[in-house]
């Protein structure tokens, strides 16, 4: 039995018995693969699951758990290091737009939360949010703004805009993982007091006003 005829029925077997857990990895159907390392990306919390991988593939698999790579002594991709910066774009203005969460967020580490995005429209010219069916939150230190976690995996990619008349307010579905990009956090964000800050591309009366960014809004992350 080759490395990717093991390989195969293992991936077969996490799809079966754990759905979700598998972000990115070479087909299972497939009878021949591709030449290893077989690059393969796992969901924040399936530490377990990568933990086997390693153990029973070593160097033929590329392991990665949520953002960060496993085991954690191999080096993390440079794209880590923007990612912990502070999110592009120039806040929102207070005066024309008022953003809050539709109720407390609380979610566990490693879990992802589906919640609500209140945006309220204080200007006399409508605001338009172009969003994929929602928008994306990115998990930040309240205390610097910077990026610690986020979502990690894919979304489908379906334009739908939300209109927010003038004084109205509307309720966007809003998306919140938890995967750390930080390594010396581990690969969740930990439990504690944390904030969030959500990108948003807006239009008013037709006219791109570019991205914009959310003040920093409070989330609790609970032990998993």
């Amino acid at each position: 039995m080759t490395a990717w005829d093991e390989l195969s029925q293992a991936l077969r077997h996490l799809m079966r018995e754990q759905p979700g857990i598998l972000l990115e990895s070479p087909d299972p159907r497939s009878e021949r693969g591709q030449p290893p390392p077989f690059r393969i990306t796992l969901a924040p919390s399936a530490l377990a699951a990568a933990e086997d991988l390693h153990r029973r593939f070593g160097d033929d698999v590329l392991l990665t758990v949520g953002y960060l790579p496993y085991p954690p002594d191999r080096q993390p991709d440079p794209v880590l290091d923007r990612l912990t910066r502070q999110l592009p774009g120039e806040p929102l203005d207070p005066g024309e737009t008022d953003v809050q969460l539709d109720g407390p967020a609380t979610v566990r580490s490693g879990q992802t939360l589906h919640h609500g995005l209140l945006v309220g429209n204080l200007t006399d010219r409508e605001l338009t949010i172009t969003t994929n069916g929602q928008v994306t939150a990115v998990v930040v230190d309240p205390r610097t703004g910077l990026m610690v976690g986020g979502f990690a995996g894919f979304q489908t990619l379906v334009g739908i805009d939300f209109h927010v008349t003038p004084g109205a307010t509307e309720r966007i579905p809003l998306l919140i993982g938890t995967a750390s990009v930080v390594p010396d956090l581990g690969y969740t964000v930990p439990p504690g007091m944390w904030g969030i800050q959500v990108p948003l591309d807006l239009r008013r009366d037709g006219h791109t006003r570019g991205a914009r960014r959310t003040p920093v809004l409070p989330l609790t992350i609970t032990a998993a």
